[in-house]
């Protein structure tokens, strides 16, 4: 009897010791994290760019989920890298990060770097979420693997659309040599040579200092309006003084895109009288939505300031948490799934994941520069909807 008895407690006491208290769960249940690897540039002349676009990122990504970084209990874990918008430099560690398990990258601001690590996400079978960088060719119905978060050259160029008076007149390409400057070359060609245009390109050496060479090209060159296209900011003063000091705007319509906040000033001061026609993709305030209002409010709060490719990471948040939906494993054919057509309301209006090309369809602006004070404020003059690429 008292062995039976042994038994029974000794049964009882292993049963009891296999009881797990209630709201602990082992750790090998726990969601395991999800890696999401950030190529962007955070030195050198894209700075700003990529700077604007890390802020915007880890806003949307606690403004979307609440403020627990992770969806459906899987925590998002960022690895950033800076890859001075150097494609090699780019690549490793593009490399490092597929090999640590990432499936998901964002975040390239260069143009030369998001047309090197497209074709990389192709072969790793790893989903590769562009931003601020514009070349028309980083996504393709070619490969399913890459996204954008930001827009394409040919959508800056779409509120042009509307010049009037081109038929047989000369528009001057004065873009910087490199794959940045190819596609607004290309994306001019395409939506201002069907208005009756001809063109004469002017290609700047990206190493640069003196840019009188070039600015006189352009005022022989006689154009009734000069498409200027530039990423460089630490370029970007003296080209536009240059071309100001050999009295191109005197004679050519100045069209370009407004960049950044920092250049609001002396693209003003510059431009002014020139009736310059200025494209843009975003600028703080320039829509009123709720998410618009959160960020205003948030950055102003932690003494941030917003800039242009802000939006674009806060896009990056959204289709992050999107490719996530369903899916914290991170099976990447389930991620494309997920964003192929996804329609959302961003910081700047109604964006749709382009199905097939990947590209967003987005609203693009009109704007103009006005003096408020010792400074100079963007004025938005007209909208364009749903441009597609």
């Amino acid at each position: 009897m008292k062995n039976k008895t042994f038994v029974r407690l000794a049964v009882v006491a292993i049963a009891a010791a296999l009881v797990v208290p209630a709201g602990i769960l082992p750790a090998s249940s726990a969601p395991a994290d999800i890696k999401v690897g950030v190529i962007t540039t955070t030195s050198g002349g894209l700075k700003s760019y990529g700077d604007a676009y890390t802020d915007g990122l880890e806003w949307g990504l606690k403004y979307y989920t609440q403020g627990t970084m992770a969806v459906n209990g899987a925590k998002i874990v960022l690895t950033k890298k800076d890859d001075a918008a150097d494609p090699t430099a780019a690549t490793a560690a593009f490399k490092d990060m597929v090999a640590n398990g990432t499936k998901i990258i964002v975040g390239t601001a260069s143009s030369t770097v998001g047309l090197t690590l497209a074709p990389l996400a192709q072969q790793n079978k790893v989903l590769y979420i562009s931003g601020p960088a514009k070349n028309d060719a980083i996504t393709s119905a070619t490969n399913k693997y890459v996204f954008r978060s930001g827009n394409t050259s040919l959508q800056d160029l779409a509120p042009l659309a509307g010049l009037a008076g081109l038929s047989g007149k000369k528009v001057i390409l004065f873009v910087e040599d490199n794959a940045f400057g190819a596609g607004n070359i290309a994306a001019a060609r395409a939506i201002l040579g069907p208005k009756g245009a001809t063109f004469e390109e002017i290609k700047v050496s990206t190493t640069a200092t003196d840019f009188t060479p070039y600015a006189k090209k352009a005022v022989d060159a006689a154009g009734k309006y000069i498409f200027i296209a530039w990423s460089n900011t630490g370029t970007v003063l003296p080209m536009l003084t240059a071309l100001k000091q050999q009295g191109v705007y005197k004679t050519t319509v100045p069209v370009t895109g407004l960049a950044g906040v920092a250049t609001y000033d002396f693209y003003g001061t510059l431009l002014d009288g020139a009736n310059a026609v200025l494209t843009n993709s975003y600028f703080p305030g320039v829509v009123k939505t709720s998410a618009a209002a959160a960020l205003a409010s948030d950055f102003a709060k932690a003494g941030k300031s917003q800039d242009l490719f802000t939006e674009c990471g806060v896009n990056a948040a959204q289709l992050i948490i999107r490719a996530l939906k369903g899916n914290t494993s991170v099976n990447v054919d389930t991620a494309i799934s997920n964003l192929e057509g996804f329609s959302f309301i961003g910081v700047k209006g109604q964006i749709t994941v382009d199905p097939t090309k990947h590209y967003l369809m987005q609203p693009m602006f009109l704007v103009a520069l006005d003096k408020s004070g010792a400074h100079y404020v963007p004025r938005l003059v007209r909208i364009i909807q749903k441009v597609t690429a």
